[in-house]
C-alpha cells in the first residue's frame, strides 16, 4: 500500500486450532469478540486509523459490526470479500443435492468442526450450554452440526441463518466501505446481494464481478491475486482523505 501498518488477524473460538478456555463457540450473528479487539486496539494505538478487512464469514462478520455501530464505529474504513450476506440463502445452497455438496463441502467441513469438537472435547462436554458431544461427533451436514451448536437458542438452525445474516445492516454503514463479490460464487448467491442498500447509501460501494468464484479471484498467466491492488487503492484514498480533513 506504500504506507507502514501493523496486522492483526482474528481467530474465531476454536478455529486454527485456537483451544477453547469456555463452551462459548463461534457464533456468525456475535460481534462482541470483533468489539473487544478493536477496542483494545484503539486503546492501545489511540492515534493509529484501523481498517477492517474481512474474508467470507468474517465479511458477514464486519458488515455486520460496521451497520451496528452506526456512525460511531471506530474503523476508517472496511471491506468485505466475498460476504455472504443472506445466511439463509446460503445455507439453502449449500444444502441442495448434489456432487460438490454431498461429496465435498459437506464432509470436508462436517470433518473440521468435529475435528474441533475432539480438541476442545472436555471444555465443550462441561459446558452448562448442554451439548450433546454424542450427536455432534455424528453429524453429517452442516444444518446437523449448527442445530447442535450455534442454534441452540433459536427455534432451528435456519431461524439463526436468518438471524445471522448482514444484509439487513448495509443500509446503516457509516463508515467508508468496500465489497467485493462475484455474480458465480457458490456461497453468496448474487441475487441475496442487497443492491438496493449499496446504491442508497453513499457510504457504500460494491465490485460485482461476473466470475470468481468464493476466494478464487486470480489475475495473469502467473496466477496472482487480483483484489490486492482495488483494496489497496480503496484503502489509500479512504486514510488521504481522513488527512486531508485533518490538515
Amino acid at each position: 500500500m506504500g504506507r507502514e501498518c501493523r496486522v492483526v488477524v482474528m481467530n474465531h473460538r476454536g478455529t486454527s486450532k485456537t483451544p477453547l478456555t469456555t463452551g462459548k463457540l463461534y457464533d456468525a450473528r456475535d460481534t462482541g469478540d470483533f468489539c473487544d479487539i478493536i477496542q483494545g486496539l484503539k486503546n492501545s494505538y489511540p492515534q493509529a486509523p484501523l481498517v477492517g478487512v474481512g474474508f467470507s464469514m468474517g465479511a458477514n462478520l464486519l458488515t455486520r459490526y460496521l451497520g451496528e455501530q452506526g456512525s460511531k464505529s471506530p474503523l476508517a474504513a472496511g471491506i468485505a470479500i466475498c460476504c455472504p450476506f443472506d445466511m439463509h440463502a446460503l445455507a439453502v445452497a449449500v444444502h441442495r443435492k448434489s456432487l460438490f455438496n454431498d461429496q465435498v463441502f459437506h464432509p470436508t467441513l462436517t470433518s473440521a468442526f468435529k475435528r474441533m469438537a475432539k480438541r476442545n472435547y472436555d471444555v465443550l462436554k462441561a459446558s452448562s450450554i448442554g451439548y450433546d458431544m454424542d450427536a455432534i461427533m455424528n453429524v453429517k451436514c452442516l444444518s446437523e452440526f449448527d442445530s447442535l451448536t450455534h442454534a441452540k437458542m433459536y427455534k432451528d438452525c435456519w431461524d439463526y441463518y436468518r438471524d445471522s445474516s448482514s444484509v439487513a445492516h448495509v443500509g446503516f454503514i457509516r463508515t467508508p466501505y468496500l465489497a467485493i463479490n462475484t455474480v458465480d460464487d457458490p456461497t453468496s448467491v448474487a441475487s441475496s446481494i442487497p443492491l438496493g442498500h449499496f446504491r442508497e447509501n453513499p457510504y457504500t460501494a460494491l465490485a460485482l464481478l461476473e466470475h470468481g468464484g468464493h476466494l478464487g479471484l486470480f489475475t495473469g498467466i502467473n496466477p496472482e491475486i487480483w483484489y490486492l491492488s482495488p483494496v489497496a487503492e480503496f484503502i489509500n484514498g479512504v486514510l488521504a482523505s481522513r488527512q486531508a480533513l485533518i490538515l
